[in-house]
């Protein structure tokens, strides 16, 4: 199966959460992320998906074509969650992510806005639950 997140991202896919696994995973792996697996939770918008990867625990959240969202927990190196974000940024088409935090938990969190993500950069502004925030401007 040849898939891209065009089929799946850009354009609300099949809500068979078989099929969503099938896209999304074929699309990491054609991407060079073969050490990811996902398994789909949510079959209907916002769609949601958990895996795991480089012995990291990962959830995958995204709004059909506006907002996608990674949240990873039990710490990669920073090199490697750079490499992750790189990875997911190259899949989506959006370069670079739109702003990154740590959560009141500690999992490092990424988001995707297909329009910049100004917005939600305001939203996170001064609250303290939005640990280390950093905004990535195109």
């Amino acid at each position: 199966m040849s898939t891209n997140a065009t089929t799946w991202f850009y354009t609300e896919p099949e809500r068979d959460p078989y099929l969503i696994e099938e896209r999304v995973n074929h699309t990491l792996w054609d991407a060079r992320m073969p050490f990811l697996y996902f398994a789909c939770v949510r079959a209907e918008p916002p769609f949601s998906m958990v895996g795991r990867g480089r012995g990291a625990e990962m959830e995958i959240e995204w709004e059909v074509g506006k907002v996608f969202t990674l949240r990873v927990s039990n710490g990669l190196s920073e090199k490697d969650l750079s490499n992750l974000r790189r990875g997911f940024s190259l899949v989506l088409g959006i370069h670079p992510p739109s702003l990154a935090y740590e959560d009141a938990d500690g999992v490092q969190v990424t988001e995707w806005h297909t329009d910049g993500g100004e917005q939600r950069w305001q939203q996170i502004q001064g609250q303290v639950r939005f640990g280390n925030p950093k905004r990535h401007p195109k």
